[in-house]
């Protein structure tokens, strides 16, 4: 009888969660929007003889709402925490040469078109642009109550490759490593990276660990665009039989091409095994209670016979 009662109890939980949630989806509407772009990006290659470009992306409304569409242009700088639009740079030389501002109900499409011009005084062969997609969904106040409006954000990146004097630089401005981690628990490196060059730094590396008896290498690999304040993170777990002080050296190779500059950093990380921690956390005690003469309640005796 008990247990048929605990069988009733958890049913009548859980059919009133889904009742409230059912009611929560009529009172609170949610509404799902979607883009999808066609291309999804673009690479030019302008010089002297040819410093314009032109192109026309196809926006699409996958969602299930007529959504109101804004389009922008932007710089775009990314790494492995941000996604950072901004109004210079190559987003000045891009013009949008189609409205801005339209609607797209579900299923339907609209064309954007554009032009890229570079300034003849500009020697970066690497730049990244972006046309930028914002939509919200329509009518979203004909409802009563509170509403939930999904928007979305939809990035077209425009790659430009331009001539102009190749300069590779690219340096560690700062950088921070974990001071002390436990088995199994990834410590994080993290390096802000500076690109003062003219060109992009393709950038492989590794981070080589090595301590009393164990050593680990973690792997690098990423990019940088010129301008680009860049923050780079990767992380590395201690094994079970990790322990003690290992010097944890840094080794970022870079160039447009090929890999002939080098950026390194140094630091030092303690690491803590668990093992030492289950046998400080169980002895300490022992010790402590058999100094202060505490007798233990259970005594094993092996006799022999």
């Amino acid at each position: 009888m008990e247990v048929n009662n605990i069988k009733k109890t958890t049913i009548s939980k859980i059919l009133a969660i889904t009742l409230i949630l059912g009611l929560l989806g009529a009172i609170i509407p949610v509404y799902a929007t979607g883009l999808l772009a066609t291309p999804p990006q673009f690479q030019y290659k302008l010089d002297s003889s040819n410093p314009t470009g032109s192109g026309e992306v196809t926006i699409k409304n996958i969602g299930e709402e007529t959504v109101n569409v804004t389009i922008e242009k932007k710089r775009m700088l990314k790494d492995d925490l941000h996604l950072e639009l901004t109004d210079d740079g190559i987003a000045e030389w891009i013009t949008i040469t189609s409205p801005t501002n339209f609607t797209l109900a579900p299923g339907q499409s609209a064309k954007v078109a554009f032009k890229i011009t570079a300034p003849e005084n500009f020697d970066y062969n690497d730049a990244v642009g972006a046309i930028v997609a914002n939509a919200v969904p329509q009518n979203t106040d004909s409802k009563p109550g509170l509403t939930v409006v999904q928007g979305i954000q939809l990035v077209i990146p425009i790659a430009v490759g331009l001539p102009g004097s190749i300069v590779n630089s690219l340096e560690i401005t700062d950088h921070s490593a974990p001071q002390v981690l436990l088995s199994f628990i990834p410590g994080v490196f993290t390096y802000e990276l500076d690109n003062n060059g003219t060109v992009y730094a393709n950038v492989t590396g590794e981070i080589k660990l090595n301590g009393l008896l164990n050593s680990a290498t973690v792997p690098i690999e990423t990019g940088v665009y010129p301008g680009d304040n860049y923050t780079l993170q990767t992380k590395w777990a201690p094994g079970f039989f990790d322990f003690g002080f290992y010097s944890a050296d840094t080794t970022l190779n870079y160039g447009r091409y090929q890999p002939d500059n080098t950026v390194t950093t140094h630091d030092t990380v303690l690491v803590i095994p668990v093992w030492l921690i289950i046998i400080i956390g169980i002895g300490v005690p022992v010790w402590y209670l058999r100094r202060k003469g505490v007798k233990f309640p259970i005594k094993i005796k092996i006799q022999r016979k």
